[in-house]
């Protein structure tokens, strides 16, 4: 797919591309993400591993009611179960944080959209592949850490790349915000959905 081969070559170029207009090529974002994450999932079922949603969830919601809490919440175990559409869900909060911490460099909220759906799904990609490795050799707790990891060089990668003209310097600490910003945006959304059942 000429998609997944530009955004793994020049990730941050392709998108720019995309969104100055030369988009005949290029699998539109969002039919992108939620395709690549349907399949991340599907590989996750069977190989019977977690997803990183499904870690992260129960990292987030562990302090609240201990061990094994991602159970206790409907809508945490909905997001769990439906890994491609809490994908989207989190992809307008990743990209509101980066629409923020990159103002003044001249890239509205939807272009913020759609350069995270775009990464988002070769993150996927990663995530999957890593997965079928960790499976296969029974590593999994190595590959999960290496395909975060990666991924996150990924997203660094491409952003200092699509904002060429800025120093690289300030797009990565822009980048650094822009996480820090995510994880208390998405800490907000998750604890207000949850709460009323904590009143229970």
């Amino acid at each position: 797919m000429l998609t997944s081969k530009e955004l793994f070559t020049r990730p941050g170029h392709a998108i720019r591309d995309f969104i100055q207009g030369k988009r005949k090529e290029y699998f539109k974002p969002i039919a992108y993400v939620l395709t690549l994450s349907t399949i991340y999932f599907l590989v996750s079922q069977i190989s019977d591993s977690p997803t990183l949603i499904d870690d992260f969830l129960s990292g987030a919601t562990g302090g609240v009611q201990g061990k094994d809490s991602i159970a206790k919440f409907p809508i945490v175990e909905w997001l769990s179960d439906n890994y491609a559409y809490t994908t989207l869900l989190l992809i307008p909060i990743f990209s509101l944080a980066s629409f923020i911490s990159f103002l003044g460099l001249e890239r509205n909220y939807l272009e913020n959209i759609v350069i995270n759906s775009y990464i988002t799904g070769q993150q996927a990609i990663l995530y999957s592949l890593f997965m079928v490795i960790g499976a296969f050799f029974n590593i999994n707790d190595f590959t999960t850490l290496a395909a975060v990891i990666i991924s996150v060089l990924f997203n660094f990668w491409t952003y200092v790349q699509f904002f060429n003209n800025a120093k690289k310097g300030l797009v990565i600490i822009r980048l650094f915000l822009t996480y820090l910003l995510f994880y208390i945006l998405f800490t907000i959304v998750l604890m207000g959905t949850i709460f009323p059942f904590l009143k229970n």
